[in-house]
């Protein structure tokens, strides 16, 4: 016998097992997949720290302004000094030319003048790199909204199609008793009895392949919304929701709302600069430079003497000859701005065919859910004729079986359309740069 503390241990025990094998498997809705993408994505921490990288380019780019100061200092040791002896009052003087410790530091100051606008053409580069850097990251906010959307819809669809099936599964074991117990009372053949088994063997079948994929497809999910390794899965429903549009209205907002197109006019705009940049390499260049010295060995009345000096100048360089260097140079950024504008036609026109394309499979998959889901009425209706027929011994198994298939398939069907029908949106939704279709929250 076993004691009541053990009894009570032992169901605690259970109570906690159960519990932590139930908080193992978490459920997302869609707001918190896309919540712990944003978070996870190591997408979007590698477009952040690209934004950062072109923060510091900017202030690269404006410290060419700033005056640049150095500083020096030179120590050398000389074995032999340079001296000269000259008598002098009835005494020799010594003079030495330098120090055999030869010391002396200075201070500089170099700024530019006068640079042709490279300075000026390099921080707006920069700065426009900045803004692209930021388009870029949002443009991967939207590719990690898109594979989240995409993932979380392919679990709905299985779990859908796993309540489908269990359904189907249900009725051919409900048509294996009949059959048998008709078999067994020697109103129908044996093959009528094996038709059925093999029927209900091979819903089993299907059932057991469909929880397959509804695992991998959680599995693809947890890893889309940072979570590899973790039992995840999909808290929704996949529901059929039509939509209205016009389709120059799309157009104009995908034109608007592309971040691929507004990173290309950047481009544009960097590329146009990138010319007056480059075609600036063979003009003249002003600076200012001031340095500050002190050393000693000057004096040769006093070698051992420090003593201080400053100057101020002005410098000149003006590039005669490089070799074409700067028409190359030019050539290379007008071919770039060539190309810049040619994606964008490009882009542009593919925009345009995504949208249509997506429309029309919108409105074929609307089309196919009307018609479908009247046609499961109607297997309904000649399945439950054909098994009132069958326990009348009217009609023999397989059209029950057939009758089973029908409606198996046309539920299936529906299903798979309603989620043909999402993706459609989805690529509708790709197209023109906005999800809030499916996520109010996403931007």
């Amino acid at each position: 016998m076993i004691c009541r503390k053990t009894k009570a241990f032992l169901f605690v025990f259970t109570f906690m097992l159960f519990g932590l094998s139930v908080a193992q498997e978490e459920n997302y809705d869609l707001k918190a997949c896309l919540a712990q993408a944003f978070k996870n994505s190591n997408l979007l921490k590698i477009a952040d720290l690209s934004v950062e990288m072109s923060r510091e380019d900017i202030a690269v780019a404006k410290a060419q302004r700033i005056p640049a100061l150095s500083a020096n200092g030179v120590y050398t040791r000389i074995g032999k000094v340079s001296s000269l002896s000259i008598p002098m009052g009835g005494q020799v003087r010594e003079f030495k030319f330098g120090t055999p410790n030869r010391m002396n530091a200075d201070v500089s100051a170099r700024v530019p003048i006068f640079t042709w606008g490279r300075i000026s053409s390099s921080i707006f580069i920069s700065q426009k790199a900045m803004e692209m850097s930021t388009l870029q990251r949002k443009q991967k906010a939207l590719e990690v909204t898109d594979q989240v959307l995409r993932a979380y819809y392919a679990v709905l669809l299985n779990q859908k199609m796993i309540a489908a099936k269990e359904s189907n599964l249900e009725r051919a074991n409900r048509h294996l008793q009949i059959a048998e117990k008709r078999f067994k009372t020697g109103h129908v053949a044996k093959l009528q009895y094996l038709r059925a088994r093999v029927q209900s063997m091979n819903a089993a079948n299907a059932l057991a392949e469909t929880h397959s994929n509804l695992e991998k497809s959680n599995i693809w999910l947890a890893k889309v919304i940072g979570c590899e390794g973790e039992k995840v899965t999909a808290a929704g429903t996949l529901d059929y929701s039509p939509i209205s549009f016009d389709v120059g209205a799309l157009l104009q907002q995908a034109f608007s709302r592309r971040h691929d197109l507004a990173i290309l006019a950047l481009q544009r705009e960097m590329s146009r600069k990138q010319i007056s940049l480059a075609g600036s390499g063979n003009k003249p260049n002003v600076f200012a430079s001031s340095s500050y010295s002190v050393q000693n060995g000057f004096n040769p009345m006093e070698p051992e003497k420090f003593i201080d000096n400053w100057n101020v100048g002005v410098q000149i360089s003006i590039p005669l000859y490089d070799g074409g260097l700067t028409h190359h140079k030019v050539q290379k950024a007008e071919l770039q701005l060539e190309s810049a504008e040619l994606r964008e036609k490009e882009i542009r026109e593919m925009i345009a065919m995504q949208i249509r394309q997506a429309i029309v499979n919108l409105s074929q998959a609307e089309g196919k859910i009307s018609t479908q889901e009247e046609n499961i009425s109607f297997a309904k209706e000649a399945l439950q004729s054909a098994e009132k027929q069958y326990n009348e011994g009217l009609i023999s198994s397989i059209e029950v079986i057939d009758a089973q298939q029908a409606l198996s398939q046309n539920e299936l069907m529906v299903i798979q359309t309603i989620f043909n029908h999402i993706m459609a949106k989805l690529d509708l939704c790709k197209a023109i740069g906005d999800y809030t279709w499916f996520e109010s929250s996403v931007e």
